[in-house]
């Protein structure tokens, strides 16, 4: 004769389930916030010269997996004689940008912010989930 004991862990693994969906949820609510500082951030120091490049800019979010990733996007082309170059990507990385036209703008006008930024980004981010799980 045996005496077995049983446990039951349904209950536990669909609680589980569910605090990891709560998490990504916050994760995705905080990160959106990130993003748009971010690109609020960018866009004051963007060249204004040529406005489409502040007004093309844009942040995204995405969710795969558990795994959240949010970007900033810049993306101006134009055309120059026969040929077309990305003014977003000329702009961000160029070294002789000494004189803009409008004070307080920059190159490096996405990565400086982010750079600034992205502790606080990150502790904004657990701290949504941890609001979100407490």
């Amino acid at each position: 004769m045996s005496d077995g004991l049983t446990f039951d862990t349904k209950g536990f693994t669909a609680g589980v389930a569910l605090m990891q969906q709560r998490a990504v949820s916050a994760a995705k609510d905080g990160m959106h916030d990130s993003m748009d500082d971010l690109l609020r951030r960018s866009r004051e120091l963007a060249p204004l010269n040529k406005g489409p490049l502040r007004m093309t800019a844009w942040s995204e979010v995405t969710e795969k997996d558990g795994v959240v990733e949010g970007a900033v996007y810049y993306s101006v082309v134009e055309k120059e004689g026969n040929g077309r170059f990305n003014y977003a990507l000329r702009t961000h990385e160029m070294s002789e940008y000494k004189n803009p036209t409008t004070p307080g703008t920059q190159p490096k006008y996405l990565e400086r912010p982010y750079k600034e930024n992205v502790e606080r980004y990150r502790d904004d981010i657990a701290a949504a989930i941890r609001k979100e799980l407490l």
